[in-house]
């Protein structure tokens, strides 16, 4: 599991000064993108290497709303994956109170640079493993 830390932006504020909901999508991509960064890897060079990791599905929970400048924390985790597809879990909190604000999940799969599905067992059997034991 790796923790994203950052501020709530004015920019991503409704008049209330209350997070938009769209917002929360973002910051699991900011999340997971440092995630992969943690891993040792980069989205720039796995698209380097030839491939792609297009989201296909997106569920998010809301439980409490995020406001402007609210310290964030988002915890990610790998919860699935096999060659093809895999899962992200998504836990959004408020730094100062502990409260869950967000939870959600997005899942992808790994392509080649025509957007055809890939095996990495096949392609980056390195890469496979490093990913399965990420699930341990």
């Amino acid at each position: 599991m790796s923790k994203t830390c950052f501020r709530a932006r004015y920019n991503e504020t409704d008049k209330m000064g209350v997070v938009h909901h769209s917002q929360y999508v973002n910051w699991f991509e900011v999340a997971r993108t440092d995630w992969v960064k943690n891993l040792g890897l980069s989205y720039r060079r796995i698209e380097e290497e030839g491939l792609m990791i297009p989201v296909i599905g997106i569920a998010v929970h809301y439980h409490s709303p995020a406001k402007y400048d609210d310290e964030i924390i988002v915890e990610t985790k790998l919860s699935s994956y096999d060659s093809i597809k895999m899962t992200f879990a998504y836990k959004v909190f408020n730094h100062q109170t502990g409260r869950l604000l967000v939870d959600g999940t997005s899942t992808h799969c790994w392509t080649d640079l025509q957007m055809k599905p890939v095996s990495l067992r096949k392609k980056r059997p390195e890469l496979h493993q490093l990913l399965l034991n990420e699930l341990k």
